[in-house]
C-alpha cells in the first residue's frame, strides 16, 4: 500500500488549495503521530522491533492493541491462532532480548514482564517454563531456551510477522480515494481492448473489399450448394420388407398365370382366328 503517501499528499494538496490551513496543521500533527505508519509493514515491524530493543512492554502490548483492533479483530475466525502465536512469539523475543541485557536491567525486565503478563499467561502450558527464566543462570544453554536464542528461530518470527501484516493489509478494503491506481488500471486495460477489437474489425473489412472472394462471393457460394440437386431417395426405403416380399411373390404367381393361359385351346383358337382376318 505504498500508494496511501501519495494519497496523503493529494489531500493535503487540496486542504491548501481550499485554504483550510487549520485543518492542514491538524492533519499534519496526525501524520507525525500516526501508529498505521502509511501501512508501510517494514515501519510497522521497525516499530514493534523498537519496543522490544528497549524492553518497552506498555509500548509494545498498546501498539499490538491498536493493531489488533484496527486489522487482527476483523480477521476470520480460523486465522486468529496464527495471529496469537505471532504474538506470543513477540512477547517470547521480548523476554529472550530483555534477558541478554546486560547489568540490573536483565533480571528487572524479565521480572516485570512476568508480573504483567501473569494473568493472561498463567494457566497455558507453552507458558509454563518461561516463569523460571529468571532464576536461571544461563538461559541460552537450557534446554527450554536454547531455540529461541538462536539467530534462525528470531529472524523467522520477523519474516512471520512481515509476511502477515503485508497479507493484510493487501487483503484489506480501501476507500474509494485510494482505489484510484486500480481503477486507472482497469479503465486502461479496458481502453487497450476496445482499440485492439477496433483494429480487427477494420483490418477484416479491408480484407472483404480487396479478397477477390469477399464477402458477396462467399455468399454466392453458399447460394449455389443451396439450389444443387438434392440427393436421391429410394421410395422403397419406407416399405417394410414383408410387404415388399409378399408383392414380389404376387408378381411372380401372375406371371405364371399368363404363361399357362398363352398355352391354352381358347387362347390357341383366338390367335388362329387373327391370323385368318389377316
Amino acid at each position: 500500500m505504498a500508494h496511501i503517501q501519495f494519497v496523503d499528499e493529494l489531500v493535503r494538496e487540496y486542504l491548501l488549495f481550499r485554504g483550510f490551513t487549520a485543518t492542514v496543521k491538524a492533519f499534519d500533527s496526525d501524520l507525525k503521530v500516526d501508529k498505521d505508519k502509511g501501512f508501510r509493514v517494514d515501519k510497522i515491524v521497525e516499530q514493534i522491533a523498537h519496543y522490544i530493543n528497549v524492553s518497552d512492554l506498555n509500548g509494545l502490548k498498546e501498539y499490538w492493541s491498536h493493531l489488533n483492533g484496527l486489522v487482527f479483530s476483523k480477521l476470520e475466525i480460523h486465522v486468529q491462532p496464527a495471529v496469537r502465536k505471532i504474538e506470543y512469539s513477540l512477547y517470547k523475543l521480548y523476554l529472550i532480548t530483555a534477558a541478554q541485557s546486560t547489568g540490573g536491567v536483565r533480571n528487572e525486565k524479565v521480572a516485570e514482564f512476568l508480573s504483567k503478563m501473569l494473568p493472561e499467561l498463567q494457566g497455558q502450558n507453552e507458558w509454563r517454563d518461561w516463569f523460571m527464566l529468571p532464576y536461571i543462570q544461563k538461559p541460552e544453554d537450557h534446554i527450554s531456551f536454547s531455540l529461541y536464542f538462536t539467530r534462525s528461530w528470531q529472524d523467522n518470527v520477523w519474516v512471520s510477522l512481515h509476511n502477515l501484516l503485508a497479507t493484510v493489509f493487501q487483503c484489506m478494503p480501501q476507500p474509494t480515494l485510494t482505489s484510484y491506481e486500480s481503477n486507472a488500471a482497469e479503465v486502461k486495460r479496458l481502453q487497450d481492448e476496445i482499440t485492439t477489437l477496433k483494429g480487427m474489425v477494420q483490418q477484416q473489412q479491408s480484407t472483404d473489399k480487396t479478397s477477390p472472394i469477399g464477402h458477396q462471393s462467399r455468399l454466392a457460394q453458399y447460394s449455389e450448394r443451396l439450389s444443387g440437386p438434392l440427393p436421391l431417395v429410394d421410395d422403397f426405403c419406407a416399405i417394410p420388407s414383408e410387404q415388399l416380399e409378399t408383392g414380389m411373390r404376387e408378381a411372380k404367381g401372375l406371371r405364371g398365370l399368363i404363361r399357362q393361359m398363352g398355352g391354352s385351346p381358347v387362347m390357341g383358337r383366338r390367335s388362329g382366328r387373327s391370323q385368318s382376318q389377316n
